[in-house]
Order: C-alpha cells, then structure tokens, then sequence
C-alpha cells in the first residue's frame, strides 16, 4: 500500500499553530502601541478567529480598534512566520518512522506558510516526496485528485493500493472514495464531531494514529 497523509490536524495540532499565530500578531500591535493590553489583544483576536470569518479579523480588528499605525499584511507575516512551537503527534512520530521514505504528504493552503510548517515540525526526512497543491494552482486544492494522480504515476499503482488519511470531511475524501482509494479519517482538530456520510466521509475512521499500521494491514 501506498500511503499518503494530510498535515493539519493530521500530524499534528493546527491549533497550536494559529493559537502562536495570533499571540505573535497580538506582540506586534502591542509593541506599537503600548497604551494597549497585550493579554486583552490576545483574547479579542482569539474571539474573532474562532466566531469571525477568519481571513478578515485582523482588518476588522484594526477598525474596530482605531489601531493606525499597523497594516494587515504586517499582521498576516507575523501570523505566518512569526516564532512558532508546534509538535508532530508522537504517535506520528513512531507511525513516520515504520514508513519513513515510503509515503508521502499532501497538503492544501499558502504555500509558503506550509513550507514553513513542515520545516518547524522537521518531517521532511519522513516522506518521499511532499505535495503543496498550491505549488500546481489553487484548482488543484483537495478535493482535486491532481496530486493524487502524481502520486500514482510516480508508483505506477492503481488507485486501490493508495491509502489516504485525513482529518476534513468536506474536502479530504469524496473523489478519493469515487475513484477507490482507501480513505481513513483522524477525529482529530476542527472537524472531529463532524458527522457526514459516506463519499464524503472516510470509509474507515480512527481516533489516534496508534490504530493505523494495524487497519492498513487489513484492508
């Protein structure tokens, strides 16, 4: 089989990432404007992240705020490449290293901020080749199979001998199931007590990583 992982809320916490993230940006507006809370900024942006559309809240915060001496793109740098502390799951640690150079990994978003990613987390060394559909174009985000097909023809496999293990049932699985590859969901992160059924759900579900040397063994 070959076997190919999703990274966010996969292999590890996406949480922790935006949690740094907006902690960064909350610095940054406090080191130019001192008359501010710093912890006070902090919880604002984490209320908006998580009840706002998430792409507009450091606009909306500056509004709202009357903060003038800050631009959106300095927060969204800071938000992306400021210092960060993520952690791979260390059950994806023991589960990477049984197949260490024998899968890969697809990912979806800024291509620049998941190269960074990768590069906190120090997982490059696990995988035969990492994918960023953005490096192909945003029509080749999931649900795309585009990167799917790489794969394919770099094994020359057929589609049942892929396994795909994912965390997001509105993109991670409907064309894989259509096409038959063997799809596994993590309920783990955002997505975890989503309840969707099958194309658009994973044909097998797991709760950790431990459970999937075992479930690719029998399928």
């Amino acid at each position: 089989m070959i076997v190919i992982f999703d990274l966010d809320d996969t292999l590890y916490e996406r949480k922790d990432f935006v949690l740094n993230g907006l902690k960064n940006v909350s610095d940054l507006i406090y080191y130019k404007n001192k008359n501010l809370n710093k912890n006070k900024i902090y919880n604002k942006l984490k209320k908006l992240y998580f009840n706002k559309n998430k792409k507009k809240i450091f606009n909306y915060f500056i509004k709202r705020e009357k903060i003038n001496n800050i631009k959106h793109h300095e927060c969204i740098n800071k938000y992306r490449y400021g210092k960060n502390k993520i952690k791979i799951y260390p059950d994806a640690i023991q589960l990477l290293n049984i197949y260490k150079k024998k899968c890969y990994l697809i990912t979806d978003g800024n291509k620049n901020m998941q190269r960074y990613k990768i590069r906190l987390l120090k997982i490059q060394k696990y995988f035969k080749k990492i994918l960023i559909t953005n490096d192909y174009g945003i029509k080749n985000q999931k649900p795309s199979l585009f990167c799917f097909n790489k794969i394919k023809n770099i094994e020359n496999c057929t589609y049942k001998e892929m396994v795909y293990v994912g965390d997001n049932p509105f993109k991670d699985f409907v064309n894989c199931n259509r096409v038959g590859i063997n799809t596994i969901r993590l309920l783990k992160g955002d997505f975890r007590k989503v309840k969707k059924k099958f194309p658009e759900d994973a044909k097998y579900k797991i709760k950790s990583l431990k459970e999937l040397s075992n479930l690719i063994n029998i399928i």
